[in-house]
């Protein structure tokens, strides 16, 4: 019956824990390291001619961005 009484204290004494760290455990974000699709201002490089150009201009085929002028080309 003892080991009874230790386990309740013991679990009553989590779960103020739990509410006094704000009733959930945070877990830092991890960061992508690919490129943010929803970034429009990032520059990328046409795969075809190497120029640059916002990641809103351009046209993503596969892993690739292409201008506009190569995208008719492709």
């Amino acid at each position: 019956m003892g080991i009874f009484i230790k386990i309740i204290l013991i679990l009553i004494v989590l779960y103020y824990l739990y509410k006094f760290l704000g009733g959930e455990f945070k877990l830092p974000k991890k960061k992508s390291s690919s490129i943010d699709d929803n970034d429009e201002n990032t520059l990328v490089e046409c795969c075809k001619c190497e120029v640059y150009i916002t990641q809103k201009e351009a046209v993503k085929k596969g892993k690739c961005y292409y201008c506009q002028e190569c995208k008719e080309e492709i």
